[in-house]
C-alpha cells in the first residue's frame, strides 16, 4: 500500500502528501503544512488549559483560625495555626471546587498555658493521638450570594458530615480570599463533657488566601 500520494499544495505546487500522517499535509521537511482541523484542535486545547489554569487556585498561602467559647467567667477566645492544604475554587463553575484543609490541633492557643495544657490532653483534643483537624469537601456550591462547602470534618476519631457557609472575594493579585464563621457543638467530637461551667457549642472563624 502506497504511503504517499503527489498533490498540489496551497500555493499550486506539486508535492508528494503523507497519507498515514494527519498532522501534516506535506512530507517535505522545508514546506510542511499543519492540517486545518489539527490547528483548530491544538487551539482548543491550549485554551481550555489556559481557562483551567485561570479559573482555579489550588494551595492554602495563608490565613487563621479562630475560636470562641463561653464559659462561667465570660467568654474564652482562642486560636489555632493558620490552615494548611489544597483549595480548589472556581467561581464560575462552583461544583467543580474541592477543599481538603487541615488544622494543627496542637497549634490550640488561649494564652493561658494551665488551661492550653488541658485543652491538649486526653480529656478534650488528645493532640498526642490526634494531631489534625481534617475537612474535606464532597460538595460546592453557590448560595446566594455566598457559597456553602458540604463535606466530612474529623476531630479526634469523630468523622461527621457538615455544611459551611464561605465567602470569597477575589483579590487584585488573582488569588481569593475565602472566610468562614460557624458554629459546632464540641460534644459531637468528644471533646470533654457536659459541664456547667463550659457551654457546648463553640463558634469558630476560618479564614484562607488560595493561589
Amino acid at each position: 500500500m502506497e504511503k504517499y500520494v503527489c498533490l498540489k499544495n496551497g500555493n499550486g505546487q506539486q508535492e508528494i502528501f503523507q497519507k498515514e500522517n494527519p498532522y501534516w499535509k506535506s512530507n517535505n521537511l522545508n514546506n510542511r503544512i499543519m492540517n486545518p482541523n489539527t490547528k483548530i484542535f491544538l487551539f482548543l486545547i491550549t485554551l481550555l488549559s489556559f481557562s483551567a489554569v485561570q479559573a482555579q487556585t489550588s494551595k492554602i498561602v495563608s490565613g487563621s483560625t479562630g475560636f470562641s467559647v463561653k464559659y462561667v467567667l465570660g467568654t474564652c477566645n482562642g486560636t489555632f495555626d493558620a490552615p494548611k492544604g489544597t483549595a480548589i475554587f472556581d467561581e464560575k463553575n462552583v461544583s467543580a471546587s474541592s477543599f481538603n484543609i487541615t488544622v494543627t490541633a496542637s497549634s490550640f492557643n488561649t494564652g493561658n498555658n494551665s488551661r492550653d495544657k488541658d485543652m491538649k490532653s486526653e480529656k478534650y483534643f488528645f493532640v498526642s493521638k490526634y494531631p489534625d483537624i481534617r475537612f474535606k469537601s464532597s460538595k460546592v456550591e453557590k448560595d446566594g450570594t455566598r457559597y456553602k462547602a458540604t463535606g466530612t470534618l474529623t476531630i479526634r476519631d469523630v468523622s461527621k458530615t457538615v455544611t459551611f457557609p464561605f465567602e470569597a472575594k477575589k483579590n487584585t493579585d488573582g488569588t481569593y480570599a475565602l472566610s468562614a464563621t460557624f458554629e459546632i457543638n464540641r460534644l459531637d467530637y468528644n471533646i470533654g463533657e457536659k459541664d456547667w461551667k463550659l457551654k457546648d457549642i463553640v463558634k469558630v472563624d476560618l479564614k484562607a488566601v488560595i493561589k
